[in-house]
């Protein structure tokens, strides 16, 4: 089963989510996404672990990408996965001086609440 050093993984995700709202609130969005990443991926692994596939790294982000490679999931899912793999970005990419920005106006706490409902749905996130 997942392994987060001190917990168990339910515990550990509805922690991160948690953290996840706290830095929203802040407007810290940075580290709200880094919370979505990390709990989503966490679960993805707890799945994964459940259906005997072999996890071959411990980044949260291998396991969400292996968890799109497995499929089965609704195609909400696999935008979900989409969105919470995507990376900040600048306009001009020549253009060192230019601060990058995420490119996509969406809650990745909140998609990653719905995407651990969808694979854990006897395990709801509490808000």
């Amino acid at each position: 089963m997942v392994r987060i050093p001190g917990m168990e993984w339910k515990t550990a995700v509805e922690r991160e989510l948690a953290a996840g709202r706290a830095a929203q609130a802040r407007g810290n969005q940075g580290m709200a996404r880094v919370c979505a990443r990390r709990a989503a991926g966490w679960a993805a692994a707890a799945w994964l672990d459940g259906r005997g596939e072999a996890r071959e790294t411990p980044s949260v982000l291998e396991q969400l990408r292996q968890l799109a490679a497995v499929g089965g999931l609704p195609a909400r899912g696999d935008e979900i996965i989409s969105h919470l793999l995507t990376y900040k970005t600048k306009h001009d990419m020549s253009d060192p001086d230019e601060d990058s920005f995420f490119p996509l106006d969406v809650d990745l706490v909140a998609e990653a609440e719905e995407l651990i409902g969808m694979l854990f749905p006897e395990t709801p996130c509490s808000r």
